[in-house]
């Protein structure tokens, strides 16, 4: 399976607002299906298909392989936000894929309007999205995948207040409104939290926050 590159610059994506139009690309192997999942997407009057600068791509696959997870270390090294959807999703996949980069997973029965936009914008927001019967397999053996794993994890109480809220699926927004703190803040707060537990993302702090009981 071969994936065309997209274009993309070392410039990582601002948090967007939930009022705001989020950007989407659709990146796929099968032309085809590149089109289908365009179609879909512009359904959703707050989504528009775009082919540069987006604020998430949305990578679709028949299933997570060498070439897929490449394309997500690409991506996130761009620092683009990835909704990846599957046609076949496996319980090591989750976990491969959220090494990777990927901010969000869907199995391709998965996507129609109802599901895809707000599974879109939780990913826009950084927040993340996962099948619900995968979900005890990335908290068991994600953590695992961290190239060197602190020995103990804290967290404040505004640290763990916010991956609540991240936990549940809520938007930076969401998250500064609810907390009374500024977007900055809330973006301050988990970048923190991922460079000192030497995590890839927030959903993999996310998945160890679980994990270990913390939240």
């Amino acid at each position: 399976m071969t994936f065309s590159l997209p274009s993309v610059s070392d410039e990582f994506p601002g948090v967007v607002r939930m009022d705001e139009q989020v950007r989407v690309q659709v990146i796929a192997a099968d032309p085809a299906v590149r089109v289908g999942v365009d179609e879909m997407v512009r359904v959703c009057p707050e989504l528009t298909v775009v082919v540069d600068r987006p604020d998430v791509v949305l990578v679709v696959t028949d299933e997570v392989g060498d070439a897929v997870l490449v394309l997500l270390r690409s991506l996130s090294r761009a620092g683009r936000r990835v909704l990846l959807v599957a046609d076949t999703l496996r319980e090591s996949d989750v976990v491969e894929a959220v090494a990777a980069g990927a901010g969000g997973l869907l199995r391709r029965c998965e996507v129609h309007p109802d599901r895809l936009r707000p599974a879109i914008r939780a990913t826009a927001g950084g927040s993340f999205t996962v099948p619900s019967d995968l979900l005890g397999d990335l908290l068991t053996r994600a953590d695992e995948r961290a190239p060197e794993r602190p020995a103990a994890r804290q967290l404040t109480k505004r640290e763990r207040a916010v991956l609540l809220m991240l936990a549940d699926g809520h938007e930076t927004e969401e998250i500064a409104r609810s907390l009374a703190y500024s977007v900055r803040t809330v973006t301050g707060i988990v970048h923190t939290i991922t460079h000192r537990w030497q995590v890839r993302n927030r959903a993999h702090a996310v998945a160890c926050a679980l994990r270990e009981g913390l939240i």
